[in-house]
């Protein structure tokens, strides 16, 4: 981890940002406000959360529009469920949780309910890899290889603030069910939002090099663009 969560020696906590210590500028949560933003255009757009709302920071969503938010306790299996009906009837679920419950407890429920009947529910996961404090409870470090098993549904991993915002629209316009994690609270900003497209599926050159190659991810993008600046030094 990047600054002050390294200075400190551990990682980042639940209610911590993703941005502390980075020395880049942050966006207060992009997902909750890009989600709000979609909700105002589109009407079909619903969220739920499995009593996470806080730390999924969908709670912009929820307070434009509390007649579309749904919050089921803490039953991720049930969260899954609920969203794959309501996508049943015609709406585009936007389900908030963190990536290691999602993963652990409703794997199958995803699996079945969502990518198998090709259901269009966007489940967006918190707490992504190694950015938690709280150990092996809740730190996501399989969730990316179990979500790209599952036949027909697509995974997202998106690098910031300006990439999250994007891929929240890219996600609701896919059809069928996408996987996303998410980085929450005060998120970096990598990408200048001028200009910037994402598209599902390609890969991004970032940098030109011809010594060595690095492929990165999600939040891991950042850190490797801080390693090729070290490296070309």
């Amino acid at each position: 981890m990047g600054g002050a969560a390294v200075e400190a020696g551990r990682t980042l906590a639940m209610g911590q940002d993703e941005a502390v210590g980075s020395g880049r500028s942050s966006v207060d949560a992009p997902f909750g406000r890009a989600l709000a933003r979609l909700g105002k255009a589109r009407s079909d757009i619903v969220g739920l959360t499995a009593d996470l709302g806080k730390y999924t920071d969908i709670l912009p969503f929820r307070d434009a529009f509390p007649d579309r938010f749904f919050n089921v306790g803490m039953a991720e299996q049930n969260l899954v469920a609920v969203a794959a009906g309501l996508a049943r009837t015609g709406t585009v679920p936007f389900a908030t949780t963190y990536g290691v419950f999602a993963t652990r407890r409703a794997y199958d429920f995803i699996a079945i309910a969502c990518a198998h009947s090709m259901v269009n529910v966007k489940i967006v996961a918190g707490l992504p890899g190694l950015t938690t404090g709280y150990g092996g409870t809740h730190q996501a470090i399989e969730d990316t290889g179990l979500m790209s098993l599952i036949p027909g549904l697509t995974v997202i991993d998106p690098c910031d603030a300006t990439e999250i915002a994007a891929a929240v629209r890219a996600a609701a316009e896919h059809p069928g069910p996408v996987y996303m994690r998410l980085l929450r609270g005060k998120v970096p900003v990598v990408f200048e939002p001028e200009g910037f497209r994402f598209e599902i599926g390609k890969a991004r050159l970032l940098r030109e090099g011809g010594d060595v190659g690095i492929i990165a991810t999600g939040f891991m993008t950042e850190r490797a663009l801080d390693a090729a600046d070290r490296l070309a030094a």
